[in-house]
């Protein structure tokens, strides 16, 4: 039997909720926010919302979900794409979404997403690099590296996120591909 796939109006009536959610969540943690904040701001009936969740902390997890399974998937192209491509891509997804990502980068996140998508990340750059350098590569020196690579590009995403895309895309793109070019070429310098 095939899976019953949700109708328009549910998925436009919990895009409205998780972005409720996740504005409220730009502005103050989780724990201090309510089904009725969330319905205000959403301009649904709480009746509506616990249609589709079972409480806040219900909807805050599936938000989590999708977003590290959109990002997983863009993610496992990372190695099929050049490093600007893959930063448009990143990028245009996170502009996108970027209500979801000032929640993220938000001081009044629990971090907790904000943490799985760095080790998200770091994962992949770490399998990717892996593969590049070999296995006899020195480990501590890969880990190091991949560990300020993705800390500072969620740095810089972070603040283009948080001003409001101030900066042109393109011109973040460059940067973080400047820098790519900078980190493997000092992983080239340290291979013995």
């Amino acid at each position: 039997m095939a899976e019953k796939r949700p109708d328009r109006r549910t998925i436009k009536t919990k895009n409205a909720i998780f972005t409720a959610l996740a504005e409220l969540m730009a502005e103050k943690e989780l724990r201090h926010i309510t089904v009725q904040d969330i319905s205000d701001k959403a301009d649904i009936h709480r009746v509506t919302f616990y249609k589709h969740f079972m409480d806040i902390y219900d909807a805050y997890e599936q938000l989590t979900k999708i977003i590290l399974s959109d990002v997983g998937i863009l993610l496992t192209q990372h190695d099929e794409k050049s490093p600007t491509k893959f930063y448009y891509d990143i990028l245009n997804y996170m502009s996108e979404h970027s209500v979801y990502f000032k929640m993220i980068f938000s001081p009044h996140n629990t971090s907790r997403l904000y943490q799985n998508l760095l080790k998200l990340f770091i994962g992949y750059e770490g399998l990717f690099l892996s593969e590049q350098f070999g296995p006899d590569y020195p480990e501590s020196v890969l880990t190091c590296a991949i560990r300020y690579h993705v800390n500072g590009c969620f740095a810089v995403i972070a603040d283009w996120i948080m001003t409001d895309l101030e900066q042109p895309r393109e011109y973040i793109v460059k940067m973080l591909s400047e820098l790519d070019k900078n980190i493997y070429a000092y992983l080239r310098s340290q291979q013995t």
